[in-house]
């Protein structure tokens, strides 16, 4: 018998099993239900009957008509409702039903002539009803009470015999399972162990497994279908298999490159990612280098499991250096063997390996350079070669949008011709160092720079001109400050400088006067020479305010002085008269620095 056979058979017991069962107890909830529907409505009865009492007992109180007619509707609703049970009874309980109907009749007759007596007495009436409805309804309660405690009786003697008999059902079920899973099993045990056998070879990578003999049932038909499918696995095309490594590690790379990582994380998840694609054959180990536009060399970004002594002798390499410099000056991927001559870079105790260096192109241009470690004699592969060059393509647009982010951010809150940072970036960093000073009760100035004759400068000799002096100017305000310092440029000709962590008041003063000579020498324009200076106003954290509005203000207030009593110097904020902060005092100080110059 085959397999599909002895499991159709088994499955068909089961299934008559499961569906006898369900059927009793769909019919056993049946049952259960009925019961409970006939306890409710001998609970509504019962109701009905002490709502009939109770409004009686009203009557009899008050004796009013009200409570009469309440009375006799609660028993025409008992009695109608007691009529219905009769007629859907059985042979049995007819007779118990039709005296409970006799019962209300009786009630009825007898309540409804005490109150229709007009001339019977309260006290008369008490009594009649006392005598003659009170053992009248005890009867009628305890039919209706009767009733009730049977179908209790009866749906626990159903849920007793309900219990009962689904255990024997559950037991012989089980039992009938255990044969036939016994029978079954022992009659495929044979062809199971085969194809377990032949399972686990294939399983383990053996594709070239094979089986003689196979058992004449649907498990040999299926060891078949697995010897054919380890022949065509064998079979399949390898390019397949790394075409779909190769999508999944790009949409791993593109997916990162949207997270809000920094440069240098998203270099180190990128060299992961490369260097855990299962069909390339790389050391766990790498590095991505990235070309410094200010010096022409490669500076090394993001490392994996690199020795110390190499990333100290890689962390700045010349083009043409070693074989990272060799492929960001060819512009061309290159494979080397270990011993390569072009392996510059050497350290004593260092493992054989080759590499993989792969320059990072954005239409021409290097950005710069992934190298990749490979196993001492691993042979140059066009398969990963290809891989490797579609991942620094996907690569360059992602460094080139996250400078291209950078540079956004840095033009955002830098001044465009001298690169210092803006009002913006100005007010961010004061705030800060307002903050530190006041938690560390340290002590900073804050200093407004405004160039003297800059103005004659535009005028006489252009705007170019103007624009190298600024240039000039920024150069010589940072050879005179630290830094920790900042120097920035408000707008105009006007530049803030922030001095922290000052020990001595004076020593504010002697980098402002510092500031003063530096701007005075002349500046060499071609064939022209400016001569410009610089007027400088100084406020002291806290002794001339302790908000950054106050402090500017009092700085701005101080260069005034400067530029009122002949320009070229500087001077501090008067402590006696120290200025109320303004809203923009920037609108206001110009005014009269313009009516000085």
């Amino acid at each position: 018998m085959h397999i599909n056979h002895k499991l159709g058979l088994g499955f068909g017991t089961m299934v008559g099993l499961m569906l006898l069962m369900a059927s009793l107890a769909w019919q056993n909830m049946q049952t259960l239900v009925q019961q409970d529907a006939d306890h409710d409505r001998l609970s509504s009865m019962t109701g009905t009957l002490l709502e009939a009492r109770r409004q009686e007992k009203n009557y009899l109180i008050r004796h009013d008509m009200h409570s009469a007619e309440e009375a006799r509707e609660a028993m025409d609703r008992l009695r109608r409702m007691i009529q219905t049970e009769r007629s859907q009874a059985l042979f049995n309980k007819k007779a118990i039903w039709q005296e409970a109907e006799n019962l209300v009749h009786r009630y009825l007759d007898s309540f409804w002539n005490v109150v229709e007596d007009r001339a019977m007495s309260a006290a008369d009436q008490t009594k009649t009803m006392e005598r003659d409805l009170v053992p009248v309804a005890r009867r009628l309660h305890d039919l209706l009470t009767q009733q009730s405690s049977e179908l209790v009786g009866k749906r626990q003697d159903q849920m007793t015999w309900s219990e009962q008999f689904f255990a024997v059902c559950l037991c012989l079920a089980i039992l009938v399972s255990a044969i036939l899973i016994f029978w079954i099993t022992r009659s495929i045990f044979f062809s199971l162990k085969l194809g377990m056998d032949f399972a686990a070879k294939v399983a383990s990578g053996n594709f070239h497994a094979r089986m003689s003999t196979f058992p004449q049932d649907e498990v040999g038909i299926l060891l078949q279908s697995m010897q054919k499918m380890g022949e065509n696995l064998q079979r399949m095309d390898a390019d397949s298999l790394q075409s779909q490594a190769s999508r999944l590690a790009l949409t791993a790379l593109l997916e990162t490159s949207l997270e809000p990582l920094s440069l240098q994380q998203q270099l180190e998840v990128a060299l992961h990612i490369v260097l855990t694609v299962p069909f390339l054959h790389l050391k766990n180990k790498g590095a991505i280098l990235l070309m410094d536009e200010q010096d022409g060399q490669l500076r090394l970004a993001a490392s994996h499991n690199l020795d110390p002594e190499i990333i100290c002798a890689c962390a700045v390499l010349p083009l043409g250096k070693c074989l990272c410099g060799r492929s960001a000056a060819e512009g061309k991927l290159l494979h080397a063997f270990d011993g390569d001559s072009r392996h510059e870079v050497r350290y004593a105790g260092m493992d054989p390996h080759g590499h993989y260096c792969v320059p990072i192109l954005s239409r021409n241009t290097v950005l710069g350079v992934m190298t990749l470690y490979l196993d001492a004699k691993h042979p140059p592969n066009a398969e990963e070669e290809f891989f490797l060059g579609s991942i620094a393509f996907t690569l360059a647009g992602i460094l080139e949008r996250k400078q291209m982010e950078e540079r956004m951010q840095h033009l955002a809150h830098h001044d465009l011709l001298t690169a210092l940072p803006n009002r913006a970036l100005f007010s961010e960093h004061f705030a800060r160092s307002l903050a530190m000073a006041t938690r560390g009760q340290g002590k900073l100035a804050v200093m407004i720079v405004d160039l003297d004759h800059f103005k004659q400068v535009n005028d006489t000799l252009g705007h170019a001109a103007g624009d190298e002096v600024l240039i000039v100017s920024t150069q010589r305000i940072r050879e005179c400050l630290r830094a920790s310092d900042l120097v920035a440029r408000m707008g105009g000709d006007e530049f803030a400088i922030i001095l922290t962590d000052l020990t001595q008041p004076e020593a504010a003063g002697l980098v402002a006067d510092k500031i003063v000579q530096n701007l005075s020498q002349p500046i060499v324009l071609g064939k022209n020479t400016a001569l410009v200076g610089a007027s400088i106003g100084v406020a002291l954290f806290p002794d001339h305010g302790r908000e950054a509005d106050a402090l500017l203000a009092s700085a701005d207030i101080a260069m005034y002085q400067v530029k009122k009593r002949g320009r070229h110097g500087y001077c501090f904020a008067d402590t006696r008269h120290p200025p109320k902060p303004a809203d923009d005092h920037k609108n206001r100080i110009p005014q009269n620095i313009e009516q000085a110059v």
